[in-house]
């Protein structure tokens, strides 16, 4: 049985415990939060002991890994310390609030012969696969351009404050939209970006994160992908693939395909389940245990943190 303990019982919480029910060969070994009145009911619902300091896990549980659900600024700390205590790591992302933080954590993980992971879901959607089955196959030909859109509001009361304040985030809707952005990308291309160039901008003076931005980046293959990424209004994402034989458009459930001489939209089968978070875990827990795995590694969360620092460099 692998035992994982879950740092940060935030909003995401729910998602993950439901994740690793679905495993039949993992199981929670603790819970641990600063805020005792959410954690002990989620503990006592689950049956596990849970903690207030994760510096108290170590010693006290066993357990082969821990999934940290940390505020960003917290992500490094955390995870060197759990290294260096000889305990596996699957962090969400983004992995860090800059690449100098990401060199830290790499350096802590190879220095204790450890895994650490960076939870990018967007591979493990099975929309996502779709597109990735048909870039593959090269069934619509070469994948020349992606247009890729999300606007939402990223200030509504739900969102914690820490969100809105740059050291403790790293950044607005760039790094938290923008980091599926670039993952999404460099899954579905293979190759990591040679060009970057954005024009960010921060409309909400009152915060000191960008509220919007656009970004354009060009592939060594050629191919090249524009995102556009608004905090401002909630509309429906939208992402379009262009193929020297067709198109692919999707909103990240749903997803049809346009063949070169046909004028109409197919819509294809909906694939799209709950189940994506399930295969994420599962492909850690492979990784863990030195089994082939697509998890995406410390190294390529340090790539899509460097492409986000490019895009900040654009920051008017």
């Amino acid at each position: 049985m692998f035992r994982i303990a879950i740092v940060g019982t935030g909003k995401i919480v729910g998602t993950h415990i439901r994740a690793i029910s679905n495993l039949p060969d993992v199981e929670i070994a603790a819970l641990c939060d600063i805020n005792e009145d959410v954690v002990k009911p989620l503990a006592e619902e689950n049956g596990v002991p849970y903690f207030l300091n994760y510096k108290d896990i170590p010693g006290n549980v066993e357990c082969d890994a821990v999934l940290i659900n940390l505020p960003h600024f917290l992500h490094c700390e955390s995870t060197v310390f759990f290294l260096e205590n000889g305990i596996n790591v699957l962090l969400e992302k983004p992995m860090a609030n800059s690449v100098e933080e990401c060199d830290k954590m790499i350096a802590a993980q190879n220095k204790s012969g450890k895994k650490l992971a960076i939870a990018h879901i967007m591979r493990f959607y099975t929309p996502i696969r779709q597109v990735k089955e048909f870039i593959d196959s090269g069934e619509l030909g070469k994948l020349v351009m992606i247009s890729d859109m999300r606007n939402e509001d990223y200030y509504n009361a739900s969102r914690p404050r820490w969100f809105l304040t740059k050291k403790l985030s790293g950044g607005g809707v760039t790094m938290n939209f923008g980091a599926h952005f670039f993952d999404k990308m460099f899954y579905l291309i293979g190759e990591y970006p040679t060009e970057v160039h954005a024009n960010c901008t921060n409309l909400k003076p009152e915060f000191d994160v960008e509220s919007n931005a656009q970004i354009f980046a060009k592939f060594p293959g050629g191919t090249s992908a524009t995102f556009m990424v608004g905090g401002h209004q909630s509309i429906a994402q939208q992402c379009y693939y262009i193929f020297t034989g067709g198109a692919i458009r999707t909103d990240g459930m749903e997803i049809s395909v346009m063949k070169k001489g046909e004028g109409e939209w197919t819509e294809l089968e909906s694939t799209y389940d709950d189940k994506n978070f399930a295969r994420e875990i599962d492909a850690f827990v492979k990784y863990v245990s030195g089994e082939e795995s697509d998890i995406p590694t410390a190294e390529y969360g340090r790539e899509v943190i460097a492409a986000i620092e490019k895009v900040f460099e654009g920051l008017r």
